[in-house]
């Protein structure tokens, strides 16, 4: 199934905001030393910000054998969410928010699937040890993206739009995550400098959200955090994944500031 509207890009989102509004009137690891990180609170430090209890998201006792696949939210969002199939519904143009609520349903199904079977290629070429190290980072991976998708969508929490919003969410997180793990793409920039970045633009959005925003955020960040080094333990590469994958949650809390300027 090809859904051009909702295919990746970084303005996908941004694009439906507006056009919404005018109608209405997107080396071995160790980053969690403290003396590596920015300063006190940085997102990339293993410890929540000072004075805030976050507790780190527990991991499965029991990984699953084949790649894990995105369960049904069973929130407020699903409720939203239209059960009608796509007939007759042109995911290109959709008409209505209804339709949109569908379109992204449609396009997270459709990259969720395309994980799965780039994750089932992968697992059986790799050695036990490597096995067992990706299956822990895509559980890492799974709680991030349910985290980080819960607090993209908060804001729109209650309104017809959230529907849209969290499935474009999981959608572009979950394309991200397959690009990852079929062609890791390396970077000049030095870790040292992303994580510098990354705590300048974390900063910023935080000091621009409510107490639960902070919250929300926090928690999605510290499963991030799980995540990265998940993967870059899996990897082997540390450095330049460490750099990459900084660089990549970078552009999506700029993405972040950017939606809730509008």
């Amino acid at each position: 199934m090809v859904l051009p509207f909702f295919r990746p890009s970084c303005g996908v989102v941004l694009g439906l905001l507006v056009l919404l509004t005018a109608s209405c009137g997107s080396q071995t690891v160790a980053p969690n030393d403290p003396s590596t990180a920015g300063g006190n609170g940085d997102p990339t430090v293993s410890t929540p910000q000072t004075n805030e209890e976050v507790e780190s998201p527990a991991q499965s006792d029991t990984p699953p054998s084949a790649a894990p696949s995105a369960e049904q939210p069973d929130t407020a969002v699903a409720d939203n969410l239209p059960t009608a199939g796509l007939a007759g519904v042109d995911c290109e143009s959709p008409q209505t928010q209804t339709e949109m609520n569908q379109c992204a349903k449609a396009w997270f199904d459709q990259e969720d699937a395309k994980l799965n079977r780039v994750y089932n290629q992968l697992k059986p070429s790799l050695k036990a040890n490597q096995q067992a190290q990706l299956t822990e980072a895509e559980l890492a991976w799974i709680e991030f993206r349910d985290t980080n998708c819960d607090f993209e969508a908060a804001q729109y929490e209650g309104g017809s739009l959230q529907p849209t919003i969290y499935y474009s969410c999981l959608a572009q997180v979950t394309a991200d995550r397959t690009a990852e793990l079929q062609d890791p793409a390396s970077t000049n920039v030095s870790y040292a400098t992303a994580d510098q970045q990354l705590n300048q633009v974390y900063q910023a959005l935080k000091s621009d959200l409510s107490e639960s925003g902070k919250s929300a955020l926090t928690t999605a960040q510290l499963a991030w955090l799980d995540y990265r080094d998940s993967n870059c333990a899996y990897e082997g590469n540390t450095q330049d994944c460490l750099a990459r994958l900084t660089l990549a949650r970078t552009n999506q809390l700029e993405e972040q500031a950017a939606m809730r300027s509008l």
